[in-house]
């Protein structure tokens, strides 16, 4: 399936779901919407859930995070201080760092992004997002979307991926990259 149809079924899915908390939440965080947390998992203070999100067993997010629109984390995950995830997929095992934000996005199973990256879902010019699927660059039908980060991969600290992007599974960046075009930017 599609990268942005598997966000447009967790979405769906996401908003159907009834809240439950069998993990624990600090009174200096906030819900405001609809939270499933699982057991063993903690929202550290200062964070903010909003929106639809599902959070899996084992998982540490904060403090102050900020988890909005509809998102799903899976177990065993990591969000750390200040990190911003808006309408996205993280997969179990993965670790995004202090001060990131991962918007519209698809990051596979134990992937760790380092300190302060971003995954933009926003063309600077406001156009129709593409992104590679399948063997070919398909329209989206989307003005916001992220990228897909391959499982086991690791993103060096300040790296912004543009929209539409996909890394494959196993990919490295050098700190600082910009992530224009998979392959290229990209270690082996």
């Amino acid at each position: 399936m599609e990268p942005w149809k598997q966000l447009e079924a967790a979405a769906a899915a996401l908003t159907a779901q009834q809240p439950e908390i069998l993990g624990t939440v600090h009174p200096l965080a906030s819900v405001l919407g609809s939270l499933r947390l699982g057991e063993g998992s903690a929202i550290l203070p200062g964070t903010v859930i909003e929106g639809h999100v599902s959070i899996g067993r084992n998982c540490t997010i904060g403090p102050h995070a900020y988890l909005r629109g509809t998102t799903l984390v899976e177990d065993d995950c990591y969000i750390g201080h200040a990190v911003e995830v808006k309408s996205s997929i993280i997969r179990r095992g993965t670790r995004v760092a202090h001060l990131s934000y991962v918007g519209d996005s698809i990051l596979e199973e134990d992937v760790n992004l380092g300190g302060g990256c971003i995954c933009s879902n926003f063309r600077h010019d406001a156009g129709p997002i593409r992104m590679p699927h399948a063997g070919q660059l398909q329209d989206t039908g989307r003005n916001k979307l992220g990228c897909v980060i391959g499982a086991h991969s690791r993103i060096g600290c300040n790296c912004t991926i543009l929209p539409g992007r996909v890394l494959p599974p196993h990919s490295r960046t050098a700190p600082g990259t910009v992530v224009s075009r998979p392959g290229k930017d990209c270690m082996g």
